[in-house]
């Protein structure tokens, strides 16, 4: 591959990863205002499935991200191999960081996600 079809590639996947982090900010968001709304009203079975359905479609966009940080972290190494000089924060050591922290970060959104849906349907006495 040539600079420009590695450089293009790399554009394509961190607009991805943009697409599917907007994915997961809207499941959460709207996960946190269902129950906030409705969370505490819900039979067991409706709340299973409100989970389950959450959590799947959650944790396949993160892992989405996930795998596309770490290809856009190999292409940013073969840009550098190439010669390709590339500043400190889009090298090869930052993709490789935020393919870990990104994802962890989404993941703990989730499960913070999760405890607010605990605390609205076991809420302390006052």
């Amino acid at each position: 591959m040539t600079e420009y079809e590695f450089t293009e590639a790399l554009s394509s996947l961190y607009a991805q990863v943009t697409t599917d982090s907007t994915t997961v900010f809207s499941l959460v968001t709207a996960y946190l205002i269902a129950a906030y709304l409705i969370g505490a009203k819900l039979p067991k079975v409706q709340l299973y499935i409100v989970n389950v359905l959450f959590g799947g479609w959650a944790l396949m966009a993160i892992f989405a991200i996930g795998a596309t940080m770490d290809k856009a972290a190999w292409i940013t190494q073969r840009l550098i191999d190439s010669g390709y000089e590339l500043n400190e924060i889009t090298g090869v050591s930052a993709a490789g960081f935020f393919s870990i922290a990104f994802p962890a970060l989404l993941l703990a959104s989730m499960i913070a996600a999760y405890y607010f849906m605990w605390s609205v349907r076991h809420p302390k006495a006052e």
